[in-house]
């Protein structure tokens, strides 16, 4: 029925179903050059990443030495603390605790890197064409020497307290190409995202701090009552830090956790390809 008030334009202009799959099909071969391009360009961001970490250890003569003894020294503190908090054999909580930490740290100091990468390469983009994915990967890459570093720390403990070593440590070959996969289109959005709407960086901010202490990084999951265990079941870093965590302590992880984490790294990835290469092309206008 019309009662002769003025017509109001659709949100979304009108177009036929071939249009617009033909335009969300555009939309995901843009993306898939956009992360592909980046990756091509390798020797990119190997120098970004390898720069940034050399800059933040120069005139050190232990260098990145104290990426290490940081993270041994915080471990050891906080799994002898924590063991006499929660009456528990320190042989038995030090490694949980500490490969917990060292992959917690690798996942977190990613996502809270991205939000502002683009800002802070920003001059590289002004000055030629480069695929912005290559930030992208420079994060990656480089909290990946950082975890290659902390891998030190996973041994020593390996050596120590006598954990097995059997074919469930192959796992994490599997479980590290998922992580990466994630990790290149959920950090891809975010710092998209926080480059249009710079109050997003608090948010996230805010809200790894609120996962830190939901994730069972310094706690089992066996502490939590089985009631309310879908905390964890249903917590996306939990998901991946299990699935990082329990190959190096000899447990195979759980045909859960390889779902939820296989269905993120794999359904997501589909869903953001189509969103990377229709706004890929405006972020040097929000810089």
């Amino acid at each position: 029925m019309d009662f002769g008030g003025p017509r109001v334009p659709p949100i979304w202009p009108s177009m036929s179903k071939a249009t617009f799959f033909s335009s969300a099909l555009g939309a995901t071969v843009a993306g898939i050059e956009e992360l592909m391009g980046g990756a091509y360009n390798w020797r990119v961001w190997h120098l970004l990443g390898g720069s940034e970490l050399r800059n933040r250890y120069a005139r050190s003569r232990f260098g990145q030495g104290w990426v290490v003894l940081s993270t041994g020294t915080m471990i050891g503190a906080l799994a002898s603390v924590w063991s006499l908090l929660w009456n528990q054999s320190l042989p038995e909580l030090m490694p949980f605790i500490g490969t917990s930490i060292i992959m917690w740290n690798f996942l977190s100091q990613i996502l809270s890197e991205c939000p502002s990468i683009f800002v802070m390469h920003s001059n590289y983009y002004r000055n030629q064409r480069m695929n912005f994915s290559v930030s992208i990967y420079s994060v990656i890459y480089k909290n990946t020497i950082i975890l290659a570093h902390n891998f030190i720390i996973v041994i020593v403990l390996i050596i120590v307290f006598g954990l097995s070593i059997n074919w469930w440590l192959l796992q994490i070959i599997p479980a590290f190409v998922l992580t990466c996969i994630t990790m290149a289109w959920l950090e891809y959005l975010i710092a998209m995202i926080c480059v249009r709407y710079r109050d997003v960086i608090q948010l996230i901010t805010t809200w790894l701090t609120v996962f830190f202490f939901i994730t069972p990084v310094m706690w089992k999951p066996d502490f939590l009552p089985r009631q309310y265990h879908f905390i964890i079941d249903w917590n996306p870093l939990a998901q991946f830090l299990e699935l990082l965590r329990a190959p190096f302590l000899g447990q195979p992880v759980s045909a859960h956790t390889w779902g939820v984490t296989i269905a993120i790294a794999l359904g997501g990835g589909l869903l953001s390809l189509p969103v990377i290469g229709r706004y890929h092309r405006r972020v040097i206008f929000w810089m």
